[in-house]
């Protein structure tokens, strides 16, 4: 009987608790103020007080790309705005883990042209632009995304590559070398697309839809 009575009374404090929160959690307090309200016990010097989140490096987060769904023109991922703690690299860095090149916060865009994880403020390091110089102009990559090649030769120049991340990138061709005009192919019909004069240069950035060039060097 008295199991019975303690057990009855559990369950109705239990529920009337559960009741007063109405749907929230609280750690360390009995009266949350949010959906999930973490108080810190600053009394107790021997236990830290943080939140933890999902720590992984981006080789392991890059085995769960297909976990993280695509955004689309109608509705966004439904894991747009998930967050992770990058603790180190690893893998490929491209797709949606293009953006990830150094330990940090991380949070994923699962927008329609975007769907890949981002810096959180000034969390991770800016990437240095990379320089390189191409004789041919047919060896355009990813890997010159948001970088200066310079080009020295008459050819005309490939198509620069893109994909699903390329959006909001970027790509300046430098003419080096050459009396001949040089043709970027693959450009939008409404963008400047020839390289003219040695020492000048095109900026290019990427719309989603094609290359628009928005800047003279």
């Amino acid at each position: 009987m008295k199991k019975f009575l303690l057990t009855a009374t559990m369950l109705v404090a239990f529920t009337a608790l559960s009741k007063a929160q109405q749907g929230r959690v609280g750690i360390n307090t009995t009266t949350p103020a949010a959906t999930l309200d973490v108080v810190a016990n600053a009394a107790d010097a021997s236990r830290p007080d943080a939140l933890l989140i999902p720590r992984l490096t981006r080789a392991e987060l890059e085995t769960k790309n297909t976990a993280y769904a695509d955004g689309n023109a109608t509705a966004s991922s439904a894991q747009n705005g998930a967050l992770v703690f990058v603790t180190g690299l690893g893998g490929n860095g491209t797709g949606k883990t293009v953006n990830v090149t150094a330990p940090g916060f991380y949070y994923y865009d699962g927008t329609n042209g975007n769907n890949v994880w981002k810096t959180l403020g000034g969390s991770g390091v800016a990437k240095v632009p990379s320089i390189r110089t191409s004789a041919t102009g047919t060896d355009l990559s990813a890997n010159d995304l948001d970088g200066y090649v310079y080009i020295s030769t008459n050819a005309d120049l490939s198509s620069i590559p893109v994909s699903a991340a390329t959006k909001g990138r970027t790509i300046t061709l430098v003419k080096v070398g050459g009396p001949n005009p040089l043709t970027v192919n693959g450009m939008s019909a409404n963008s400047v697309n020839s390289l003219g004069q040695n020492g000048r240069g095109l900026a290019f950035i990427y719309d989603g839809a094609a290359w628009q060039s928005y800047s003279a060097q």
